[in-house]
């Protein structure tokens, strides 16, 4: 451009567009040179329209030469009219995707983007037609190209962080849970809470998780009695467990004052807890057994773990035997005056084991020997006071053979016996002679023909033992029984 002096501006030159436009190119090197920025247009025109579809046909507001845009402005140049017109290929292209261009666009341009500006042919195109939306990437989405993502902020970060953690938490508990569920219903754990009642002591809890009846003649399976019993379970090792449908076997090792027990716990399934996890029950397993055999008088009390079994049914004559859960019980027999028996324990080894039974054998105290030989004197003072030749219940006797009656018999010791008591057996103690007493006998005689009387005695002394049993005794004292 010149001075604005001038009388003749210089009009901006536009160069005519090829016949054949290569569909390759845009509108760069065939668009005007824009005077005062030496700048080419370039890509403004020939670029994919704003969403990457190709252009429809020209509405009526575009397709048609708007005064404002189709017509040749005063004083521009004549040439622009048809130069934008035949635009076959620079907006039919779709460069990017590599179609031909379309027959509509080979027509007639659009008001907007068919015509050159007018009266602006000497300074930038404005941003209406030179820029985004429509021409360029920037802003708009031509070109093929995606529309920008948006950054997504940083507290939008921490959230989707944070939901998936939780979700990877959710995940993961779950997995967990399940493991940690199976572990805590797992056929041993049943077992174990079995073998943990046992080592506090606690009969009652045990008794409830195996589901054992009790009765009235176990009076071993209670809280008291367990708890007084030393070498009680004080530990256990799990081992095996093997499953069979609805049936568990666990293997365990006890210890037990001090010994190893190998024991083997069987489990039933019977149903499920919390939907997904299957519920054992212990089987009652058989209880050991001990046994105790009182040798003593029916009026003495034994004791186990500290509980008289007087109300306790005997399996045989002074014989008790009792289910025990394991450990060591002490057994004793009731305090007496006359006799008394030194305690014992008796053990129950694990489960399903007969103890070796336990005696309480009774022997007399001093005051029950005392006792046992005032009875067998007095037996046999009695005897020696009888008046009769052969007194009831008396070891000796003297046939009368003369056929005289006696009268006045009198019975006297040319030597007293000696006896021995012996153990408690069956029905008591047994008295038996040490040495042989002697007896001497008088009497009158009188002939019952006549009436005539004389002395009468015993040509030879009588030998005798005593022998007998203590049965028992009384506030009295013993109770002796001879022998017939």
């Amino acid at each position: 451009m010149t001075d604005p002096g001038d009388q003749n501006p210089q009009q901006p030159q536009w160069q005519r567009p090829p016949a054949q436009p290569d569909p390759q190119q845009g509108w760069q090197g065939n668009g005007p040179q824009q005077s005062g920025s030496g700048q080419q247009q370039t890509g403004q025109y020939g670029q994919q329209s704003p969403y990457g579809q190709s252009p429809t046909q020209p509405s009526g507001q575009y397709g048609q030469q708007s005064g404002q845009y189709g017509e040749q402005s005063p004083g521009q140049d004549s040439q622009q009219t048809g130069q934008y017109s035949q635009q076959t290929g620079q907006y039919g292209q779709t460069a990017q995707y590599g179609q031909q261009p379309t027959e509509q666009f080979g027509q007639q341009g659009t008001g907007q983007y068919g015509q050159q500006p007018t009266g602006q042919y000497g300074q930038q195109p404005t941003e209406q037609y030179g820029q985004a939306p429509y021409a360029q990437g920037a802003g708009g989405y031509g070109g093929g190209q995606q529309p920008p993502k948006k950054k997504l902020s940083k507290k939008g970060l921490t959230g989707i962080i944070a939901g998936g953690s939780a979700l990877l938490l959710i995940i993961v508990g779950g997995i967990v849970g399940v493991s940690v569920g199976n572990a805590l219903h797992a056929p041993e754990v049943t077992v174990k809470s079995y073998l943990d009642a046992l080592k506090s002591g606690d009969a009652e809890q045990a008794l409830k998780l195996s589901g054992t009846e009790v009765s009235a003649a176990d009076v071993l399976l209670t809280d008291d009695a367990y708890k007084a019993a030393s070498g009680k379970v004080s530990g256990y090792t799990i081992g095996k467990t093997t499953t069979s449908g609805n049936t568990a076997t666990v293997e365990a090792r006890l210890t037990q004052g001090g010994e190893s027990v190998d024991q083997e716990f069987t489990l039933t399934k019977v149903g499920k807890d919390a939907v997904l996890f299957d519920k054992w029950k212990l089987d009652a397993p058989e209880l050991s057994t001990v046994q105790v055999d009182v040798v003593a008088p029916e009026d003495a009390v034994a004791t186990v773990g500290g509980v008289d079994l007087t109300d306790v049914e005997p399996i045989a004559e002074g014989s008790y035997q009792l289910r025990a859960l394991p450990g060591t019980y002490d057994v004793a027999l009731s305090e007496s005056d006359w006799y008394t028996a030194e305690a014992t324990t008796t053990t129950a080894v694990g489960f399903g084991q007969a103890a070796e039974p336990a005696t309480l054998a009774v022997a007399l105290t001093d005051a029950g020997t005392t006792a046992v030989e005032e009875a067998v004197n007095a037996y046999i003072d009695g005897c020696g006071a009888a008046t009769e030749l052969a007194p009831e219940g008396c070891p000796f006797e003297i046939r009368n053979d003369t056929g005289f009656t006696p009268s006045g018999v009198t019975w006297k010791f040319d030597t007293r016996p000696t006896f021995t008591v012996g153990d408690f057996s069956g029905g008591g103690w047994t008295v038996d002679s040490e040495t042989v007493g002697r007896m001497s006998m008088t009497c009158t005689l009188t002939d019952p023909a006549t009436g005539q009387t004389g002395p009468g005695y015993s040509i030879n002394p009588v030998d005798f033992v005593v022998g007998g049993t203590i049965e028992g005794f009384t506030d009295e004292g013993a109770t002796f029984v001879p022998s017939p």
